[in-house]
């Protein structure tokens, strides 16, 4: 029900008196409801029901949907009447409101109707662009990884000399650490809990060191704002490409949203070339 009410009232607001119209203009057989001498059609219960998205304009066929629909129709006009009734539309800040949001409909209404024009993106325009760009939908290389969290760089070596002499990792965590992680021997986890952890999870300083260290290895100490850190590294792996498939919507809107900024640039030119524009 938020959804619905949250569409419809986003389409109301955009299209606002277009839904209103005089007696005369109407035919009889047309009309759904009247709310004082404005009349409510079914041309344009469908005119709103055709400016929903598509993905989302399932609920608003059924009867039911079309009933619900109509009520807020209804509603928005009751409140517009009682507006005009008291004069609002008069009010010099509502005309300039008013005034903008028509202009704002035209514009992007005038731009859809362009785009509505242009080409579709082509399968093999979406996989040129998947296979030109695999770099760039390569996941970061993961890790698996420890540390020991202690406030001075004397602890820090101290307990590096302890490792380098075949000390476990896990049980000088568990003893020395002040981190929280140290009950689970100083693992190192997101958020989450998940323990696979991305390239870019980290501050700077602490991740350069941390992503150089072999996979079954230590290195550190290296310090941050909350001390000084012994590292161990687990286990290393550098997560598969998705498929096309997977990334196929994404490449879509990308694509589409480039054609349309290019598009957009282009006609603003054109129409200033056409249509004087003075500012001060």
């Amino acid at each position: 029900m938020k959804l619905f009410v949250s569409l419809l009232c986003l389409v109301l607001l955009a299209f606002g008196q277009c839904w209103s119209q005089d007696v005369s203009s109407t035919k009889a057989g047309d009309v759904l409801a009247k709310v004082g001498n404005k009349e409510i059609t079914r041309d344009m219960i469908d005119h709103v029901i055709s400016t929903i998205p598509e993905e989302n304009r399932v609920p608003f066929l059924t009867p039911d949907g079309k009933k619900k629909i109509l009520d807020e129709v209804i509603n928005f006009e009751l409140f517009a009447l009682a507006a005009r009734n008291d004069s609002m539309d008069k009010d010099p800040a509502i005309k300039t409101r008013l005034d903008y949001e028509q202009t704002q409909y035209l514009a992007r209404e005038y731009f859809r109707r362009l785009q509505s024009k242009e080409a579709p993106v082509s399968e093999d325009e979406l996989k040129a662009y998947y296979n030109s760009h695999l770099a760039e939908f390569a996941p970061p290389e993961e890790l698996q990884a420890r540390h020991i969290l202690v406030k001075t760089e004397a602890q820090a070596n101290k307990l590096m000399e302890q490792l380098k002499s075949g000390a476990d990792f896990a049980e000088l965590a568990k003893k020395n650490s002040v981190d929280p992680a140290a009950s689970k021997g100083g693992k190192l986890e997101l958020m989450d809990g998940k323990d696979w952890l991305p390239r870019g999870s980290f501050e700077k300083s602490f991740e350069h060191v941390l992503f150089k260290i072999p996979k079954g290895q230590t290195g550190g100490p290296v310090k941050t704002q909350f001390g000084w850190h012994i590292l161990k590294v687990d286990d290393k792996r550098q997560p598969n490409t998705p498929a096309y498939v997977q990334v196929r919507g994404m490449i879509k809107s990308r694509i589409e949203n480039e054609r349309n900024t290019k598009l957009h640039n282009q006609v603003t030119e054109q129409l200033k070339q056409k249509i004087p524009v003075t500012t001060k």
